[in-house]
C-alpha cells in the first residue's frame, strides 16, 4: 500500500461551484433592504403610543355613537369614579406586565408577568365585590349578562388588535404570558368603557357581564402568541 500522495494532482480535481462562482453577482435590493431593517426605538414608541391612542378613540366612539348611560347625569360621582378606575386598575397592571422592557431588554421575568396577568381579573373582582352594592335578584340575571357579554367583548376586540399589532415580534421572552397580559389589559379597558354604557352596577352584574371579558381577553391573547408576538 503507498501511502504517499502526489500533492500536484489536486488541481485535476473539478471544483463543483466554479459556475456560481463565475456568475455576475445580483445588485441589492434597495426595498428589501428597507423592509428587513429593524425599526429604531423611538419609531417602536411612537407606533406604541399610536396605537394606545387608537384604542381610547375605539373606546371613546362607541359612547358618543352607539351607547351611554342614561344616568351618567344624575349618578354618584365616586360611584362612577370606581367604576372606571377598577378596571382600568386591571388594564394598566396587565399592560404594564406585558410591556414592560426590564433592565436587559427582555422585560420583567415570566414569573412576574404570570402572577400579574393572573392577578389583574382577581383585583377587579375582588375590588368590584368591595365596591359595588349586592345584587338585587335581578330575574333577567344572565340575559343581561349576556348581552353585556357581547358588547364588551366588541370593546375589547379593537384594543387587542392594535395592541397585538404594537408589539408584534416583540417578547423575546415569555411571549404567551406576555400576550396574555395584552389581552388582559385590552379586556380591562373595555369594562371600563362598559361602566360608561351600562346603568346596571351591581356586583354581579359587573364581574360577569363586564369582567368576564379580561379573563377571555387573555385566553385570546395567549393562543396568538406564537403567531404574532414571538420575537
Amino acid at each position: 500500500m503507498n501511502d504517499d500522495f502526489d500533492l500536484s494532482r489536486l488541481a485535476d480535481i473539478g471544483d463543483p461551484f466554479v459556475e456560481d462562482a463565475s456568475a455576475p453577482v445580483r445588485p441589492r435590493d434597495p426595498q428589501r433592504a428597507r423592509t428587513g431593517r429593524s425599526p429604531t426605538r423611538p419609531r417602536v414608541r411612537a407606533s406604541r403610543a399610536i396605537a394606545l391612542g387608537a384604542a381610547l378613540l375605539y373606546e371613546a366612539a362607541w359612547l358618543v355613537l352607539r351607547e351611554r348611560r342614561p344616568d351618567l347625569a344624575s349618578a354618584s360621582p365616586v360611584d362612577l369614579a370606581l367604576g372606571i378606575a377598577i378596571p382600568l386598575g386591571a388594564a394598566v397592571i396587565a399592560l404594564g406586565a406585558a410591556a414592560r422592557s426590564g433592565p436587559r431588554g427582555l422585560g420583567i421575568p415570566a414569573q412576574r408577568v404570570a402572577a400579574l396577568a393572573l392577578a389583574a381579573p382577581l383585583l377587579f373582582a375582588v375590588a368590584t365585590l368591595l365596591a359595588a352594592p349586592p345584587g338585587t335578584g335581578d330575574p333577567r340575571f344572565w340575559h343581561h349578562a349576556a348581552s353585556c357579554m357581547a358588547v364588551t367583548g366588541i370593546l375589547a376586540l379593537g384594543p387587542m388588535a392594535l395592541g397585538l399589532r404594537a408589539f408584534r415580534h416583540a417578547f423575546p421572552a415569555a411571549a404567551a404570558w406576555r400576550t396574555t397580559a395584552l389581552g388582559a389589559a385590552a379586556g380591562g379597558l373595555a369594562a371600563a368603557t362598559m361602566s360608561l354604557a351600562c346603568p346596571i352596577t351591581t356586583a354581579a352584574h359587573v364581574i360577569v357581564g363586564h369582567g368576564l371579558v379580561i379573563i377571555v381577553g387573555a385566553l385570546v391573547g395567549a393562543l396568538l402568541a406564537p403567531a404574532v408576538a414571538r420575537s
